[in-house]
């Protein structure tokens, strides 16, 4: 019995856009025009003889019968995609590439590595730090942890671990003519900035101050270093309890404040769908996200 489908490259246009709600997008993933993608589109739509999509002067929206589509033929592509792996599995090596975010390198996997070792002695890893997400079709990458929100074009992006911030300090700031006793008196002391001032702004805004400006201070673009200079009593830091817990525990850092500020940024782990086809690749994520659940 014959199947009834339409051309493969107008299912595949109309996944990688119906995906990431835009043509742009799909054209810059598939290596295409945008134009080329708007004709696939017109294809599979007068195929099927119905819209998938709704086109609004400045976004893309799926029809009804968009959402319904788009779900199978993603599943079938991966599906594809799976199988073809397994029969090629043999190419893979046990060796990956892996692009860690450095404090959650050194805070948080690093103290677990030992277990994936035990799990899965055959993997070996190569692991590189970096800030910056990465460009999966320029760096020999493999799989990578990043801080963000999750909308990286053209990756598999799971979510791993959320923060929460609240400022840390040093001890010695609760015994000076300023204690920090109140929230006020953190108009009299550095911020210090993980990056940007953008979190010591929502920070503030979320407990009500006011004439403290956020954008005072040193930014500093290394978490590790952060923390190491909220215990030298160089600042005020927002710490994020994955990173400072021991400090805590220690005496170091101390918590004067017990507000905590959540926003929508997270690490996820992110990868091309092809790279998951790499047993290696696909057993260290699992294992990262078994970690969490």
């Amino acid at each position: 019995m014959g199947r009834r489908l339409p051309p493969l490259n107008s299912l595949k246009c109309f996944e990688a856009a119906g995906r990431l709600l835009s043509f742009t997008g799909a054209a810059r993933e598939l290596n295409v025009t945008q134009a080329a993608i708007s004709h696939q589109i017109k294809v599979i739509e007068e195929f099927l003889g119905l819209s998938l999509f709704v086109r609004y002067p400045r976004r893309l929206a799926l029809t009804e019968q968009g959402k319904a589509l788009l779900p199978e033929v993603i599943e079938a592509f991966d599906r594809v995609s799976v199988a073809i792996g397994a029969l090629n599995k043999e190419q893979y090596s046990n060796t990956i590439s892996v692009r860690l975010a450095p404090s959650f390198a050194a805070k948080w996997l690093s103290p677990r590595l030992k277990y994936f070792w035990l799990q899965y002695p055959e993997i070996d890893l190569c692991l590189f730090h970096a800030h910056a997400a990465v460009d999966f079709e320029r760096e020999e990458i493999d799989v990578a942890v990043t801080y963000g929100k999750g909308n990286w074009p053209g990756v598999v992006a799971d979510r791993l671990l959320s923060l929460d911030f609240f400022p840390v300090c040093s001890p010695t700031f609760l015994h000076t003519d300023k204690p920090l006793t109140c929230i006020d008196n953190l108009r009299y002391y550095a911020l210090l900035h993980d990056g940007d001032n953008e979190c010591w702004r929502d920070w503030l805004e979320l407990a009500g101050a006011t004439g403290i400006p956020a954008n005072k201070g040193t930014i500093i673009d290394d978490t590790n270093v952060l923390i190491q200079a909220a215990i030298d009593g160089q600042g005020i830091a927002l710490g994020s309890t994955t990173f400072v817990e021991d400090h805590l525990e220690s005496g170091k850092l101390i918590k004067p404040f017990e507000l905590a500020l959540e926003n929508d940024f997270s690490y996820y782990i992110v990868c091309p769908q092809s790279h998951l086809q790499n047993p290696a690749v696909l057993a260290f994520k699992e294992w990262l996200l078994s970690l969490v659940e």
